[in-house]
């Protein structure tokens, strides 16, 4: 999987010279795939416990292109809805269970399948895809 960013510990992305805090920053605004499943796009807006807001993109997203595969953990098992709070975005690799998510150390070593996207209510989300890209709206 070729990115344009690097995570900086577990949902800080590391772009362009710049530290994004998915986690604290940013609410999830949409999680969705275009109707021909060829891109799966996480939109974020910042959100009040942003630190210097100023500094801060009001909207980013995490856009998953190019041989695009998505696989979820049992849905039974979900409380719904998939609250924002709390989510978790990382890498995984041949060698992660459901539960468990890689780092950059792991992921510059062993090149990552795709990402890794965790709820706090259980809900994890697999993208696999040749290029992730993180931008700014």
């Amino acid at each position: 999987m070729k990115r344009n960013f690097q995570f900086d510990g577990f949902s800080v992305i590391r772009w362009g010279g710049r530290f994004i805090d998915l986690h604290n920053a940013y609410d999830l605004e949409a999680l969705g795939t275009d109707l021909n499943g060829t891109e799966v796009t996480l939109r974020f807006s910042r959100n009040r416990y942003a630190i210097e807001p100023d500094s801060l993109s009001a909207k980013v997203s995490l856009r998953c292109t190019g041989n695009v595969k998505t696989a979820f953990n049992n849905l039974n098992e979900i409380a719904a809805p998939p609250r924002d709070e709390g989510i978790e975005i990382a890498y995984f690799d041949e060698g992660c269970d459901w539960v468990s998510f890689t780092d950059e150390q792991i992921a510059a070593r062993n090149e990552p399948q795709g990402l890794h996207i965790s709820f706090i209510n259980g809900f994890i989300l697999r993208v696999y895809c040749d290029l992730a890209t993180f931008e700014d709206n």
